[in-house]
């Protein structure tokens, strides 16, 4: 049944509370035009975004092909949009625009509608919508844009619908990009699995729950001497190398990096409660420090000009509390107890026993790979020594 523009308008403002992902709303959008009578060829939706790794996220719906979403880093083509018609756009002041493809010059001299030309397409328009939202500066607005591939291009009556529908979609791309921002700035720093919890309402403090986890302590041999002696910038440099070499194996295995300690991490293999068995991530734990430090030796190696930072790594398997940790108006969701304090105590005592690893007795037992034992060994502010292990 084709779809009216009143139906169109409250299934935009359905999408603007419910909406899931720009894609969707893009391609819904797009079907219901399409179910309406008009002849589309491609509709676009594109906005900026805060991501350490891209700037700009867009969805593009093409004619019997669904809508995909693609994601434009911050190194990517930095210019393309001063020289797009989006561009030209903004430079003029201009909300709207439409070029008529069919005639001659009507692509304005961009490429990209000169390609749409070539393609078969006749008519673009497009719409630049301003968020202006002092407090989300980095969102500035979006950017939408319709083409279509009738002969006579778009009729007086689309044109129109389609300058009234798209300030809709913009609240409604708005929306849903508020929530995928907040859902990145969680899952960026404090963990994915602690900022889905924090998404969900668990942001009262001391509310958590105790858990059987594998922790993982890591840290950075040798940084406070480089840190005297190389320039902050190129030391941060250096730091970010070798975070990604410990974090990147630790998320590649399931596992949740929660904090950043100076130059170390903590991290946790979470256990699944309805299983209850530690086998698997004990096997994840110690599969991904090995592959953390295989892959800060290759960081050394592309530094072999400066001061080494050797890493450590202590594993452990115990019962912590996590959850909302900290004062009444700043928060951290985090692990805590005697287990992460044992795992950190461990780790210090790499350099003394002459490894790099070291495990605890009932990770060892659980992680199911042949180990040989460093001793008994007292762990500071524990009143019993604790016999540590390594792999064989």
């Amino acid at each position: 049944m084709a779809s009216s523009e009143s139906e169109i308008v409250q299934w935009i403002a359905k999408q603007g509370l419910q909406g899931s992902s720009l894609p969707a709303l893009l391609d819904g959008l797009s079907r219901k035009l399409a179910e309406g009578g008009m002849q589309l060829w491609r509709s676009y939706l594109a906005l900026p975004t805060v991501n350490p790794l891209f700037r700009v996220v867009n969805s593009t719906w093409r004619q019997g092909v669904a809508a995909v979403q693609e994601t434009i880093s911050h190194e990517q083509s930095p210019t393309a949009f001063g020289e797009s018609p989006f561009g030209s756009m903004q430079r003029e002041g201009q909300e709207t625009r439409r070029w008529r493809l069919e005639e001659p010059g009507g692509d304005g001299g961009f490429t990209i509608l000169a390609d749409f030309k070539k393609a078969g397409a006749t008519d673009h328009f497009a719409s630049l919508l301003a968020f202006q939202n002092e407090d989300v500066p980095s969102l500035p607005g979006l950017v939408i844009s319709f083409t279509t591939d009738r002969l006579g291009g778009f009729t007086d009556e689309e044109l129109a619908m389609l300058g009234r529908i798209s300030p809709l979609v913009g609240v409604a791309a708005y929306r849903i990009a508020l929530l995928d921002l907040a859902a990145n700035m969680l899952d960026t720093y404090v963990g994915m699995s602690a900022g889905r919890r924090v998404l969900n309402g668990e942001i009262r403090r001391g509310v958590g729950e105790t858990i059987y986890a594998a922790l993982l302590f890591a840290d950075l041999r040798g940084f406070t001497s480089l840190a005297d002696t190389m320039p902050a910038e190129q030391l941060i440099g250096r730091l970010d190398e070798h975070f990604d070499a410990m974090a990147e194996p630790v998320a590649a295995r399931g596992g949740e990096v929660l904090k950043f300690m100076g130059d170390g991490l903590l991290a946790v293999f979470h256990i699944p409660a309805q299983d209850g068995s530690p086998e698997a991530a004990c096997a994840a734990a110690v599969a991904a420090a090995e592959e953390a430090l295989s892959r800060n030796r290759a960081v050394n190696e592309r530094h072999a000009a400066e001061a080494r930072l050797d890493l450590d790594i202590g594993l452990h398997l115990g019962e912590v509390f996590y959850g909302n940790i900290g004062s009444g108006s700043r928060l951290d969701f985090t692990v805590i107890g005697p287990a992460v304090n044992e795992a950190s105590r461990m780790e210090a005592l790499c350099g003394r026993l002459d490894t790099s690893l070291v495990l605890s007795r009932n990770f060892a037992e659980a992680c199911g790979r042949d180990v040989r034992s460093l001793g008994r060994h007292a762990l500071r502010g524990l009143s019993d020594q604790r016999e540590l292990f390594t792999l064989a």
